[in-house]
């Protein structure tokens, strides 16, 4: 049973899972994805993993990049914005791989498109993370033969209309400027290894469900 890891977002949870689930992933024969048109900043060098060098250059490209100089795993890149079905476009493209999604994005747009997508499979695995300063929580869901463990986000519930980056004009991303936060984005990409951790090994508890972080404490429910 082999995985297409898609990681959709990689900047301050994305960008710290796709640094670390490569290690895990060495050996095998799963395929890591990484999804996002965002541009490194100047800014993103404080708190993501990107260095001077990588301004102005496709974050998605330039993460992948350095995963396969680093690791023996097969690591690819799309460098643009999912705004309809680009997903289920890139998971065709790679046949007889079970579909793992791994939401690290900042609106609820960009959210209920991955969960239209895993949603049209049988057999696929989300987990969608999400934090503001100090408080986090991760959504941990699962098909296997068309039967779901876990509920998605929007379950729990009502996702906000509000627009995707890829639909957004330069203005509106450069108004929302919204501040990202080292140790909770950390706490949630370490959050969503260990949910992902059971899936490679094959573990029977694959803990479905939801992890709510705040400042010092970890709870799964």
């Amino acid at each position: 049973m082999e995985y297409l890891f898609i990681i959709i977002g990689v900047g301050g949870i994305g960008g710290s899972v796709a640094r670390d689930l490569p290690k895990l992933l060495i050996g095998s024969n799963h395929k890591l994805l990484l999804v996002d048109g965002d541009i490194v900043e100047d800014k993103n060098c404080k708190r993501q993993p990107y260095q001077s060098q990588d301004i102005r250059l496709k974050k998605s490209r330039v993460l992948a990049r350095k995963i396969n100089s680093f690791y023996d795993i097969d690591c690819e890149f799309y460098s643009k914005y999912i705004t309809k079905d680009e997903l289920a476009f890139l998971i065709n493209q790679r046949p007889g791989y079970i579909p793992f999604f791994i939401g690290c994005v900042d609106n609820d747009a960009t959210r209920k498109l991955i969960e239209t997508t895993y949603l049209n499979y049988s057999d696929a695995v989300y987990i969608d993370g999400a934090n503001s300063e100090f408080e986090a929580n991760v959504y941990v869901s699962y098909k296997k033969q068309n039967i779901k463990y876990g509920p998605i986000r929007s379950e729990v519930y009502e996702l906000l209309t509000d627009k995707n980056p890829g639909l957004a004009s330069c203005e509106e991303k450069i108004a929302k400027g919204q501040v990202q936060y080292l140790i909770t984005n950390n706490k949630v990409a370490s959050s969503i290894l260990e949910h992902i951790f059971p899936f490679i090994t094959h573990e029977e508890n694959k803990y479905e469900g939801v992890t709510d972080i705040g400042r010092f404490k970890e709870i799964h429910i």
